[in-house]
């Protein structure tokens, strides 16, 4: 475990001190302001006839669970593998006190870490906009429980991301792959029917599972199963790949 830790304390001071994420976050506090901003002055060119209410937050968790933060964890997956193997520094890694098997869960560590971080702060941004639209603290709650849950299939976002990294080894070629496979994955439900029912992308609203009305219990464990049954496939699958690769 000592090895684990120091593994990922080291891949979250290289995400820490790389300034792209933090523009990533300023991105993400705009388009919020641009939400807030538009409501505001729908509401005074009508004079207030014309308001609109709801939670900012959970009206933002789309744009934060599946395109905001997403993007942020392809950057960070493509860093710390392809990215460091172009560079030829990934070697060092495999050089300190820790087995292949634990830098890789480091890095994917780091990669998910990152992830929830950027939600929480999503989280607050969206919340804070909204005390400042006078709508106040209603349904923070609610609100914050749906952004936690929603970081259970962004883990399988993450895998999704190590496994095209260690399959290829160019950064850019990386970066553009994880997209397109995630583009596809994500929208094909759109032209294959049924398909949405197996792919653990169609679940990035997964707090509507929890929060709201409640399903039948065995729906609700086979799409629990498919989440977390495609966590697990990648995470080995990637492992595999990662351990017989030449570094």
């Amino acid at each position: 475990m000592k090895e684990l830790a120091f593994a990922l304390n080291s891949e979250l001071y290289k995400l820490r001190h790389r300034k792209k994420y933090y523009v990533m976050l300023i991105i993400g506090a705009a388009v919020c302001a641009l939400r807030w901003g538009g409501s505001a002055l729908l509401s005074r060119v009508s004079g207030g006839a014309v308001t609109v209410g709801g939670s900012i937050p959970l009206e933002m968790l789309s744009f934060s669970a599946e395109l905001l933060v997403p993007i942020m964890i392809f950057m960070a997956v493509t860093d710390m593998f392809t990215g460091e193997y172009s560079a030829d520094t990934l070697k060092a890694c495999l050089l300190k006190p820790a087995v292949r098997l634990k830098v890789m869960t480091a890095k994917a560590g780091a990669a998910f870490l990152l992830a929830a971080a950027a939600m929480v702060i999503m989280y607050f941004v969206c919340l804070l906009f909204q005390a400042l639209s006078g709508g106040g603290f209603s349904r923070a709650g609610a609100a914050f429980a749906a952004y936690m849950i929603d970081l259970v299939p962004l883990a399988g976002v993450v895998l999704l991301c190590v496994l095209v990294n260690v399959c290829l080894k160019g950064p850019s070629a990386a970066m553009l792959l994880s997209l397109a496979v995630y583009a596809v994955m994500k929208y094909m439900g759109f032209y294959v029917a049924g398909s949405e029912s197996f792919l653990f992308t169609a679940y990035a609203k997964w707090h509507t599972l929890f929060i709201g009305a409640a399903l039948p219990f065995h729906i609700l464990i086979s799409k629990i199963g498919i989440v977390a049954g495609s966590i697990l496939v990648l995470y080995f699958v990637s492992y595999m790949i990662f351990d017989k690769k030449d570094i």
